[in-house]
């Protein structure tokens, strides 16, 4: 199966706004998004999460993520 992965990145500490349709809030380690491959991430179903999912991460990110089948 096919898919792609849409990772917008977010400024944890500045952001305002909400989750927007179709994507879930995660924390990922900011090494492994620059990369071209697959990475690991970690779902929070709200902001009230943020930094409880952190330990064993040597730079959180955190963004917004959409995986779609192609």
């Amino acid at each position: 199966m096919e898919y792609t992965i849409d990772f917008k990145a977010i400024d944890i500490d500045t952001f305002e706004g909400r989750i927007p349709a179709g994507y879930d809030l995660v924390v990922v380690e900011k090494s492994q998004v620059s990369s071209e491959s697959d990475f690991d991430a970690t779902v929070l179903y709200g902001f009230d999460e943020v930094g409880e999912f952190e330990d064993g991460l040597i730079e959180p990110q955190y963004g917004f993520m959409k995986i779609e089948t192609i």
